[in-house]
């Protein structure tokens, strides 16, 4: 794996994710040391970690372990930064991790971190909060404010004033769900099962009715990194990262692949650098895929075709970033979370000139 996965031990995720990597530690040492041959990084250690969870990244502002090529200037001014929340200064900081961001009706801000949800206005002006399981990993919110949680082998579901309200369970007893994504869309509920490598389609009993992902040719998502993200389009087209294969891959609501794009490469600002990216994903109201990358700790907006429309650089966030967790908001507001410096950042797109809203 390449450095930044070290990242694992600091991100809070479910424990079963955790423990998934303790076996692979002497194959993630010689992978690195590939890695780090081809790209000229340093190998990390078998075992390594970063440091106690939660812990603020020391890295500072420390080039990125990969050089990769630079878009037009063009395409790197299409956003810009306009609102931080929950930075420094901020009366609400999360103080030991921050696992997960969502939207929620009137464009408010969900967020999961220190074992408490917290929601915020479209403004960044905290409303209320709630504990959470210590091992919640994802969130999603209804258009009811509900909100729905999910954990290893579990997704909660909580009243909008925080009052758990009910549930169900993903995957078996033998091999639980490793819920990493959560997505609404009419009467379904799809959650991103990284341990089955598969998307989970569930109807609103909680009974499940199929599943993205298990046609592909090896049968499930590639997952070195353990992490599947995903989103919905307003057609209901499903948007999924497939990380070992650098693709955006795109699926009917039954699971039937209609199209991808990416591929590996350092030559081309829209390819994919590393092992397994991108890591994380969201979709514009337009149905502009935004995605965010390891390795080099950056966002992209593709358009319908696999295009690269906009870029939001590395000195953005914290290169030690192995996820960046990302949402985008009705106007069209990219908010993008850094877990290792624990800040929420919002990018509004720049209007052309002689344009109004």
């Amino acid at each position: 794996m390449d450095s930044n996965d070290r990242e694992v031990s600091n991100t809070k995720l479910p424990e079963g994710i955790r423990r998934s990597w303790i076996p692979l530690a002497a194959v993630g040492a010689a992978f690195a040391a590939f890695v780090s041959a081809i790209f000229r990084t340093r190998p990390v250690p078998a075992g390594a970690t970063a440091g106690s969870t939660g812990a603020r990244s020391s890295s500072g502002p420390a080039s990125p372990a990969v050089s990769a090529a630079e878009p037009p200037a063009e395409l790197k001014n299409r956003y810009r930064q306009t609102a931080v929340v929950c930075g420094d200064g901020s009366s609400h900081p999360f103080r030991r991790f921050l696992a997960d961001i969502c939207t929620g009706p009137e464009d408010s801000l969900y967020c999961l971190g220190d074992d408490e949800i917290r929601v915020f206005d479209a403004g960044g002006r905290f409303l209320r909060s709630w504990k959470a399981k210590p091992e919640a990993a994802c969130l999603e919110v209804g258009p009811d404010k509900r909100v729905y949680v999910g954990s290893l082998g579990r997704v909660d579901i909580y009243t909008p004033d925080g009052v758990l309200s009910g549930g169900m369970d993903v995957g078996d007893r033998a091999r639980p769900g490793a819920v990493t994504a959560i997505k609404l869309y009419g009467d379904e509920m799809l959650v991103a099962d990284a341990a089955a490598k598969i998307i989970r389609r569930y109807d609103s009993s909680g009974k499940q009715t199929g599943a993205i992902g298990d046609r592909l040719k090896t049968g499930s998502f590639m997952l070195p990194n353990g992490w599947l993200d995903f989103d919905i389009d307003s057609g209901g087209i499903v948007m999924a990262t497939d990380t070992g294969r650098h693709r955006v891959t795109e699926w009917l609501p039954d699971g039937t692949p209609i199209g991808s794009f990416g591929k590996f490469g350092m030559q081309n600002p829209e390819d994919f650098v590393g092992c397994c990216n991108p890591v994380n994903l969201a979709v514009t109201p337009e149905g502009n895929v935004v995605t965010a990358e390891k390795m080099v700790a950056r966002v992209k907006v593709f358009d319908s075709s696999g295009a690269l429309i906009a870029y939001i650089g590395p000195e953005n966030f914290d290169p030690g970033c192995r996820n960046i967790h990302l949402e985008v908001d009705s106007g069209g507001r990219i908010i993008a979370a850094d877990p290792v410096r624990r800040v929420i950042r919002i990018f509004s797109p720049v209007l052309p000139a002689g344009a109004s809203d």
